[in-house]
């Protein structure tokens, strides 16, 4: 029962330290931006099939790459940089969205960035 207990307060550290406690960790950064560019693609009217972003933090933006693939099979890329996230409702920085060869949106936040409390992950 302790070392069960000691394995699992090891493996949330490890989880935990991958992250910074100031909402900008790549984890969630990705998981946000995934969700959101969704949104953004869809309200676009494009028929997003999937979509999968990675993203790597580094001191004070996060880099993020999403490929992904509409109904009709057209490339779905979105990049660009995050400067800050908030609430998992809201990433700002810098992203352009492409579908085939057409720019879908080039923006400096995706979802609800009024409010103002940073994210904690």
């Amino acid at each position: 029962m302790v070392g069960a207990l000691l394995a699992a307060a090891a493996a949330t550290v490890a989880v935990a330290g991958c992250d910074p406690a100031d909402g900008l960790g790549s984890s969630a950064v990705s998981t946000t931006t995934d969700q959101l560019a969704t949104h953004a693609l869809k309200a676009d009217g494009v028929k997003v099939q999937w979509l999968s972003c990675s993203a790597s933090t580094g001191r004070k933006q996060a880099s993020v790459d999403c490929v992904g693939r509409t109904d009709d099979r057209q490339k779905i890329s979105v990049k660009g940089k995050v400067t800050e996230q908030l609430d998992n409702t809201c990433v700002r920085g810098r992203l352009t969205a492409t579908v085939g060869t057409r720019q879908v949106f080039d923006v400096q936040g995706l979802g609800n960035c009024g409010k103002r409390t940073p994210a904690t992950s």
